[in-house]
Formats: C-alpha cells, sequence, structure tokens
C-alpha cells in the first residue's frame, strides 16, 4: 500500500477527468501488487485497501475528502460488454494467478519447484484434493486457500485410459487406493481403460469392492481410447483448455446481466472522444448527479431542476427537455439531437 500511495502522490486527481482516472487505475493501481499476488494469499484487508484506492481515485474530487460512487463497485468491476468499465477486483487478480501455479501441478510435473512442492505435500496425491498442514509454507498455503474457488474448473479428460487405476489421481477426486480398504492383489495393475466396456464404466470385473459413492462420481467422464492422448485435467473456462490468468478471473467474475450487451459494445466503439464514451456510459447507468438522483440517494432536500423549477430534474430532462438545455441544442445546430 505503500508503494501505491507513493505511486499516486505524484498525480494530481483534480487535475484529470474521469476517462485518465480510469486509465491511472488500470495502469498503476491494479497492477503494482500483482508480483506478490503470483504467490501469495494478501490479506482481505489489504485487498479492500486496494480496492479502495481504486475508488477514490475514479470517483473523488481530491485527495482527502469523502466521495460518492454513482456507480457500484459491482458494475465497475464488470467487463465492458457488460455495462462495466473492466477494472479488475484485487481479491479475483490474486486467486487467478495464483491458479497458475494449481495448473502447472497439474500439468508440469517436470517443473524443479512442482516435484519440491509434490514431494513435500503431496506424495503422490493430486493438487485438487490436498490438504493444508501444520507448518506448511506460506507459498502452499496460499494455493489451497485459492483453491476452492477454482476446483470446478479444472476437468479430468481421459484419453487412452493408460493411467493406473489405483495409484494415479485420474479422476480428480484423489487416490482411489485411498478410498477402498484394500487393494485385491488381482487389479494391483488394473488401469482406467480396463473398466472402460462398449463405452460404459463397468467394475464387475475387479475382485476390489468399490464403494458406490466412487462409482458414480465417474459416470460423467468417458475414455476416448485414442492411443496418442494421455489422461489429463483441462480448463474449461477456455476453449483450449489451458488454464490462463485472464481465463481464471473470467471465470470467477459473477456478469451481473447479459441484457444489452449490444449497446455497451456500440458505446465503447464508437469514434468520439473517451470522455464523452464515459459520459455516456454513466447516462445509461443513471449515474450522472442531477437534482433527482441527489434527492433520491438523500444527498438533497430536493429533486427539481435549479434552472426552469421542473419538479424532477431526471437525466433526460437535463439533456434534452429543459427549455435551457434545448437552447443549447439549437443554437449549436443541433436540433436533430432532440428527437433522441
Amino acid at each position: 500500500m505503500d508503494k501505491i500511495q507513493g505511486r499516486l502522490a505524484a498525480w494530481k486527481s483534480k487535475l484529470l477527468n474521469k476517462v485518465g482516472k480510469l486509465c491511472l487505475v488500470k495502469s498503476t493501481i491494479s497492477s503494482i501488487p500483482i508480483y506478490s499476488m503470483q504467490t501469495l494469499w494478501l490479506p482481505q484487508a489489504v485487498c479492500n485497501r486496494v480496492d479502495q484506492a481504486c475508488r477514490c481515485m475514479l470517483w473523488a474530487k481530491s485527495d482527502n475528502t469523502r466521495f460518492w460512487s454513482p456507480v457500484s463497485w459491482d458494475v465497475v468491476t464488470q467487463p465492458t460488454e457488460f455495462g462495466g468499465l473492466g477494472v479488475r477486483e484485487a481479491r479475483r487478480v490474486n486467486v487467478s494467478l495464483l491458479g497458475k501455479l494449481v495448473w502447472d501441478l497439474l500439468t508440469a510435473p517436470q517443473k524443479p519447484w512442482v516435484q519440491l512442492l509434490s514431494n513435500l505435500y503431496l506424495q503422490g496425491d493430486s493438487i485438487l484434493c490436498a490438504q493444508n498442514r501444520r507448518g506448511a509454507s506460506p507459498t502452499w498455503s496460499s494455493l489451497l486457500k485459492a483453491l476452492p474457488y477454482l476446483r470446478e474448473g479444472f476437468v479430468p479428460q481421459l484419453g487412452s485410459g493408460a493411467s493406473s487405476l489405483w495409484y494415479t489421481d485420474w479422476s480428480g477426486t484423489g487416490l482411489w487406493c485411498g478410498k477402498v480398504p484394500l487393494v485385491h492383489i488381482a487389479d494391483t495393475n488394473k488401469t482406467v481403460v480396463d473398466c472402460w466396456v462398449s463405452g460404459a464404466w463397468n467394475f464387475t470385473a475387479l475382485y476390489t469392492v468399490l464403494p458406490a459413492e466412487l462409482i458414480h462420481s465417474v459416470q460423467r467422464l468417458s475414455v476416448v481410447n485414442s492411443s496418442l492422448g494421455l489422461d489429463h485435467f483441462a480448463w474449461r473456462g477456455d476453449s483450449s483448455g489451458c488454464y490462463i490468468a485472464a481465463s481464471g478471473y473470467r471465470f470467477l467474475t459473477t456478469v451481473l446481466s447479459t441484457e444489452g450487451d449490444e449497446v455497451w459494445k456500440k458505446i465503447w466503439k464508437l469514434k468520439i472522444p473517451e470522455k464523452v464514451k464515459f459520459f455516456l456510459w454513466q447516462c445509461l447507468h443513471s449515474a450522472l448527479p442531477t437534482n433527482q438522483v441527489r434527492a433520491d440517494r438523500r444527498m438533497a432536500d430536493f429533486g427539481a431542476c435549479s434552472r426552469c423549477s421542473c419538479p424532477h430534474e431526471t437525466i433526460l430532462h437535463a439533456l434534452r427537455d429543459c427549455p435551457y438545455s434545448r437552447e443549447v441544442l439549437m443554437s449549436y445546430r443541433l436540433s436533430k439531437l432532440y428527437y433522441f
């Protein structure tokens, strides 16, 4: 936080318009903590302060005053095509970056750090079933804190089915040898494809008794029977099946509404100054501080127009219906805009 405050001290927010502040939020405030977020779970208080710094820079008029957020933070952090500004929330960024380490633990066993953590904490099990232990390293504890947010996105993909049925976590639920009282000696060398018969799972040939919930957990999986395809995990948050931080962030972002997506896309594609696009974005979110909006939020006693005494100064009235606004439109030969 000291680094963020030091960087912002060189900028005067009152000298920047809203678009300049938005650019500063995305390029500076949201980017400074990324290095630490890649390996550590930041405390929630730190994430809240980062988000607070973003909101303060975006909406405050000066550095040391209280400010009013005309648009909720949940909307601001939505993607631009869904009506937001694309500002990244600190906690979701933290989780999505830690997800890259989880992905390496699933798919890159040849990396030295993966081998080190696997030998220390996994002991042949999968990261998806790992549990925290006392005295674990900060990086390992951080991974396990981020894992519940991403676990549903990692799905097993069975290719040739050559993985060991008992001693490889091919289903994402843990080693099967630890879920049965004992593995019959005749089943020791069984592979996954041995239990895939005629396009369906068949465990009747096993001498080892399997719990019913274990059999039920693999019914959604299928073996491709490809000699070239290996059993692996895929990320369902991206069409390529590979995990990247951007897809992880999209996976964690709950879209508030899918209505009017084309409207938002058209606004940001208009060939007009960025500050005008921001103004239009505020209009569509009813975020202009007209007297009626201020009265609805108990920031003013009356919602009447201060120029023409209309009882309700809505955004449409301030921009179009007020006689003074209409006179400005006429004087600049913008009478056609009166019909918008």
